[in-house]
């Protein structure tokens, strides 16, 4: 990859399932996307960038979201870029979960308080954190320079919080079920270095025209 070569990055998140609706904990837990999540989906393939390189969680969420966005593209699965894993919380509705004490303390303060036999911040976060390092170099290494990669809503929030132009807390980002953000940078040697993007946008939606 020569040094003057731009590179582009599409965040996807995946397709809004029937567990999301109903406010379930499900970071590692296996379900497939919702009916709704796929009509979005489809409007976000209408307009998304190309892609040399296609990397999904390996989660049935992910990998559905990937096929839809990308039908005709080889698609790479990476157990690295999971949700964190919510330990005993998977499965179960906040409504549920509101009446345990350790529930109410990890909302107060969720980078310093592990759900229950779970995945704690700093974990996820350095997971997420190996998981970029590994395919950056991977990338860069192939000369691939537009790449996706199709993820939960978590993963997305820390690439955000790493390669952004503007520093911007975790929290602070809100990726969208089935839909895009794009990052830009202008030197591939800027994006080996794990510099921070040049720009970014979110990618449109295109509407379905009538019928």
């Amino acid at each position: 990859m020569e040094s003057h070569t731009s590179v582009v990055l599409s965040l996807y998140r995946h397709g809004v399932t029937r567990e999301n609706q109903e406010k379930i904990y499900i970071g590692w837990t296996d379900v497939p996307v919702a009916e709704e999540g796929i009509d979005l989906l489809m409007k976000t393939k209408a307009n998304r960038p190309e892609a040399e390189r296609v990397i999904s969680s390996d989660l049935k969420r992910c990998v559905q979201s990937a096929d839809y966005l990308f039908p005709e593209e080889k698609k790479i699965y990476h157990k690295g870029l999971r949700e964190i894993h919510f330990g005993d919380w998977e499965g179960k509705k906040a409504d549920e979960l509101s009446k345990r004490k350790d529930f109410a303390t990890w909302l107060e303060d969720p980078e310093n308080m592990r759900p229950e036999n779970g995945e704690s911040f700093e974990e996820f976060s350095t997971r997420i954190q190996e998981s970029w390092e590994m395919i950056r170099e991977w990338c860069f290494q192939d000369g691939v320079k537009k790449i996706a990669i199709v993820s939960h809503g978590g993963p997305i929030r820390q690439l955000l919080t790493l390669l952004a132009p503007a520093e911007k807390p975790f929290w602070e980002w809100k990726p969208l079920h089935g839909q895009g953000i794009t990052l830009y940078w202008q030197d591939a040697e800027a994006f080996r270095r794990g510099e921070r993007c040049t720009s970014l946008s979110a990618v449109p939606i295109m509407e379905k025209e009538n019928g």
